[in-house]
């Protein structure tokens, strides 16, 4: 007699499709947001056990399998414009079958049979995966950085900023509080959205935080950060962080949403046709 372990089978593809979707993340560079992955994981998994356990051939058919893929993805990742979503889809469909094919061809040199499944088949589908999707997301970031100059606009309220950007490997600066990436611009560039007090410090060549807490505007006092940093001539740094409302690259033809940055203000401008210098993390 054959026996299934319901909870066993759940736990399983839980762990594969979680595993699967972040890749997906990583390599769209999309946001992570565990409980939605977490969410769209658990939907792949009890959708498997249905097929198992059910005698109802509708579960088993290719429109049913594309529309719960569908629903996992949007579930995982939001709902997007078509072409992001196809994007994901893409992905997500690459490397299901990466890991499904990985996982019978690790099965078939291991000789094992039709009737079992050795423990370590799941665990060497994972490591291929992973290591497959990670030669892609290097790839990709080798394509970006290649790139060098790129636009990005970023909106504050209703109000739009849009220059040339450099992505600039060594920035590593992050918010020590969120970790959040940061994009340093020059404050030339952001004159159009900075507050007046904010102006009026900057042109003394002080960062004075008394009057970053007294700020009229409390939508600017819940955007401003103070980021500590070091650099060369300089050990204990302070730099005036700002959150932006959105950004966007402009790449492969299109404008394309980045993930959550702040941007620190730099009084001082850069040497070449660019105005701020980006992260490769963001890409």
């Amino acid at each position: 007699m054959r026996y299934v372990y319901v909870d066993l089978l759940l736990l399983i593809n839980f762990f594969m499709n979680y595993i699967i979707l972040y890749l997906t993340a990583t390599l769209c560079q999309i946001y992570l947001v565990p409980w939605r992955l977490g969410a769209a994981s658990l939907l792949g998994g009890i959708y498997a056990l249905l097929v198992l356990l059910l005698s109802f051939p509708l579960l088993s058919l290719a429109p049913v399998k594309i529309l719960v893929s569908l629903a996992m993805v949007v579930i995982a990742f939001g709902l997007a414009d078509w072409l992001d979503l196809l994007h994901q889809l893409t992905c997500f469909y690459l490397l299901s079958f990466l890991t499904g094919g990985a996982t019978l061809f690790i099965l078939h040199i291991g000789q094992a049979s039709s009737d079992s499944v050795p423990w370590w088949s799941l665990p060497a589908a994972v490591v291929a995966s992973t290591g497959a999707g990670y030669l892609v997301w290097r790839q990709r970031n080798q394509y970006v950085e290649g790139q060098n100059v790129v636009k990005v606009k970023m909106r504050f309220d209703t109000t739009w900023v849009e220059v040339q950007a450099l992505i600039d490997t060594g920035n590593r600066l992050c918010d020590p509080t969120s970790l959040l990436p940061i994009i340093i611009m020059e404050l030339n560039a952001l004159i159009p959205v900075l507050p007046a007090a904010v102006l009026a410090m900057y042109k003394r060549g002080e960062m004075d935080l008394g009057e970053i807490v007294h700020l009229e505007d409390p939508c600017w006092l819940r955007r401003c950060r103070i980021i500590p940093f070091t650099s060369l001539g300089r050990e204990r740094g302070l730099l005036l962080g700002i959150r932006p409302d959105e950004v966007c690259f402009f790449l492969k033809d299109r404008w394309q949403q980045s993930k959550p940055t702040l941007v620190g203000v730099a009084n001082q401008d850069f040497l070449g046709h660019y105005q701020a210098l980006i992260p490769p993390s963001l890409f």
